[in-house]
């Protein structure tokens, strides 16, 4: 039986699955580093604060945006309380803890907190009293902005030499025969 379309169903579910890519991206960062590590300088610590251009966020960054907005997607679509991280980390298992705190998070949001929303009003503090329905929030701005993030992030990865691809970044398909 096909899966049922709707709010939470093009929100959730497939940021979940991106942040298990990413998270797996973030291993195998870790053991890429490790092998530029020189006695003196840690390739790690250069990789997390390496960026695609001057006025971009460093990777570190990117990664906690990525989990800031799956998790407070749902406070912005079900309204539902969502947990506060600090922005603290500053070593790939930091991040990989992080990544995991926000899916172990997102699969306690139910879809009937999220269905149904698509006319709710969803506001940000820099829109300056203005406003999107739920359904342009998350097709408009919650799921372009998180898959740039996630993106820019993988980018940062490749620039850096990791031998990553598509199908580290997609994370697998539910192929069928």
């Amino acid at each position: 039986m096909p899966m049922e379309t709707n709010l939470y169903t093009i929100t959730i579910p497939p940021m979940i699955k991106a942040l298990g890519a990413l998270s797996a991206l973030l291993e195998k960062a870790k053991v890429h580093a490790d092998t530029k590590k020189t006695p003196h300088r840690s390739f790690e610590e250069a990789l997390l604060n390496d960026r695609l251009v001057f006025d971009q966020f460093p990777f570190i960054r990117q990664v906690q945006i990525a989990s800031d907005n799956a998790k407070n997607s749902a406070k912005r679509l079900g309204e539902v309380d969502v947990p506060t991280f600090d922005d603290t980390e500053k070593t790939v298992d930091e991040l990989k803890m992080r990544l995991e705190k926000t899916v172990a998070f997102l699969k306690t949001v139910r879809p009937e907190d999220i269905k149904g929303k698509e006319s709710s009003k969803v506001s940000l503090p820099y829109w300056n009293g203005k406003s999107l329905t739920g359904f342009e929030y998350a097709t408009e701005y919650l799921i372009p902005n998180f898959y740039f993030h996630v993106t820019t992030a993988y980018s940062i990865l490749r620039k850096n030499g990791l031998e990553i691809g598509k199908d580290d970044y997609i994370g697998g398909l539910p192929l069928k025969d």
